[in-house]
């Protein structure tokens, strides 16, 4: 029983770092060859990876961020992120791409529009991470702070 459980939360981690993988890739309009190329792995490993059948290590992931042009932290967060909202989200039409306090709640912001083409928090991405850390944070506490306004009122 424990070990089918390591091995599902193992299949969800993989298929986490897939997915994220795969969607900056599709963001950075890059095809799995040109993103292998410019990170040293090969294709067919990168795209292993991106199925969640292969486990990558750090180092690989170090590669793929740093070839990605995104800050290594910034795809651990993402990751995380998606499987905090695996856990406390069971719609499978839930907005996953924005951090699970940010979301839209109601879920008509995304009515008719699929996961694979929410392109919102990249673009927040793109714009927060041109501010140094400690206004990232200030960002955030400042959008937890008007979503928690929003519900009050």
């Amino acid at each position: 029983m424990l070990d089918e459980r390591r091995d599902s939360d193992d299949r969800r981690v993989l298929l986490a770092w897939g997915d994220v993988l795969r969607r900056y890739r599709s963001w950075k309009q890059l095809s799995r060859r040109e993103l292998a190329q410019r990170a040293g792995l090969s294709p067919v490993f990168l795209g292993e990876i991106e199925r969640g059948e292969k486990d990558p290590s750090s180092h690989s992931v170090s590669l793929i961020a740093e070839a990605l042009g995104v800050p290594l932290t910034e795809l651990y967060l993402r990751v995380a992120t998606r499987l905090d909202a695996a856990e406390t989200t069971p719609s499978v039409s839930a907005q996953t791409s924005l951090p699970l306090g940010l979301r839209e709640s109601n879920g008509d912001y995304l009515d008719g529009v699929p996961l694979s083409r929410d392109e919102t928090a990249f673009d927040l991405y793109k714009i927060v991470r041109l501010l140094p850390s400690d206004q990232q944070v200030s960002l955030l506490v400042l959008a937890k702070s008007l979503l928690a306004n929003r519900s009050s009122t």
